[in-house]
C-alpha cells in the first residue's frame, strides 16, 4: 500500500483491513482513504457482515461429524471430488476465520448459466408473487402431478421441497422458459402472505457449485448447482432468513 493509491485502494489492503491484519499505522491509512471513498467503505462493511453471518450460521457445521456419504467419497480411489454447496460454505468459513480471504466465498465464480438463473428467479418472483388469483399454473394440492410434470419438462427428476417446518405452504408451480431451457418455478406462502419462489433447471452440466447470493432492491436470491440440478431461491426478505430457507430447500431436495 503506497501513496499512489490514495483514490483507489488495492483489494488486498481492504481485505487485510477487514481481517484485522494491518498494523495500527496501516489501519489509520486505510481508514483515511475509506473516508474519501464510500464505495470502498461499503465493501469492507459488507465483507465484515458476511463474515459474521457465516460464522453465526455455520460455526456448528465445523463441529459436526463427517457424513458417511462424504467419507465414502473421500475414500473413492478415482474421479473428481464432489462437494456440496453447504460443505463449500463450511470450508469458506474455515478460510474466512483464518483471515485474508474475506468476501471470497459469496463472490466465488459460477457458470454463466447460474448467474442467469439467479436473475431469472428474481424477475419471475417480482412478476408472479404479486398475482392474487393466478400465481401458479398447477396448485399445490395436486403435488404429485406438479412434481411429475415439471421434472419431465426440466429433464431432471426432483422432489418438491416440503417447507411446512419453515412456515411455508406450497401454493403450486408453473413452467418457465429460461435462458438455458425449461425451468420449474415453485411458489410458497407463509401465514402472513409472504411468498417464496424456488426455480429449478437443468443446465446440461453435472457439477457442484458454492452458494451465491444476489440482491436486487428488496429482493434476494440464493443460487447453487448440485449435480444436474441448478436451484435458485428468491423472495423479498433479509439475507439471514433467506440463507436459512435456501439451506432448508437444499436439504429437502437432498432427501
Amino acid at each position: 500500500m503506497t501513496n499512489d493509491h490514495t483514490e483507489h485502494m488495492d483489494e488486498w489492503a481492504l481485505h487485510a483491513y477487514a481481517d484485522g491484519e494491518l498494523s495500527p499505522e496501516q489501519r489509520a491509512e486505510v481508514e483515511a482513504l475509506m473516508a474519501r471513498d464510500p464505495e470502498a467503505a461499503r465493501k469492507v462493511a459488507d465483507w465484515k457482515r458476511q463474515r459474521e453471518l457465516l460464522k453465526t450460521a455455520f460455526d456448528g457445521v465445523l463441529d459436526e461429524p463427517v457424513p458417511a456419504r462424504m467419507s465414502a467419497t473421500l475414500r473413492r480411489p478415482a474421479g473428481p471430488p464432489r462437494v456440496s454447496p453447504w460443505l463449500a460454505m463450511a470450508a469458506a468459513v474455515l478460510l474466512l476465520l483464518c483471515g485474508g480471504l474475506a468476501g471470497w466465498f459469496l463472490k466465488g465464480e459460477q457458470p454463466a448459466a447460474m448467474a442467469d438463473l439467479g436473475r431469472e428467479a428474481l424477475e419471475a418472483h417480482s412478476v408472479f408473487a404479486v398475482e392474487v388469483r393466478h400465481p401458479v399454473e398447477v396448485k399445490g394440492d395436486d403435488k404429485d402431478h406438479l412434481q411429475a410434470w415439471l421434472s419431465k419438462r426440466v429433464g431432471t427428476a426432483f422432489t418438491v421441497p416440503d417447507l411446512t417446518e419453515q412456515g411455508y405452504a406450497l401454493l403450486g408451480g408453473r413452467l418457465l422458459s429460461g435462458e438455458e431451457g425449461p425451468a420449474a418455478m415453485l411458489m410458497y406462502e407463509d401465514q402472513k402472505g409472504q411468498r417464496l419462489s424456488v426455480l429449478l433447471a437443468s443446465p446440461g452440466t453435472d457439477m457442484e457449485t458454492a452458494l451465491k447470493v444476489e440482491e436486487q432492491g428488496k429482493l434476494i436470491a440464493c443460487t447453487w448447482q448440485d449435480g444436474k440440478l441448478a436451484v435458485a431461491v428468491a423472495g423479498e426478505m433479509a439475507r439471514d432468513p433467506m440463507m436459512a430457507l435456501a439451506k432448508a430447500v437444499y436439504e429437502k431436495l437432498e432427501g
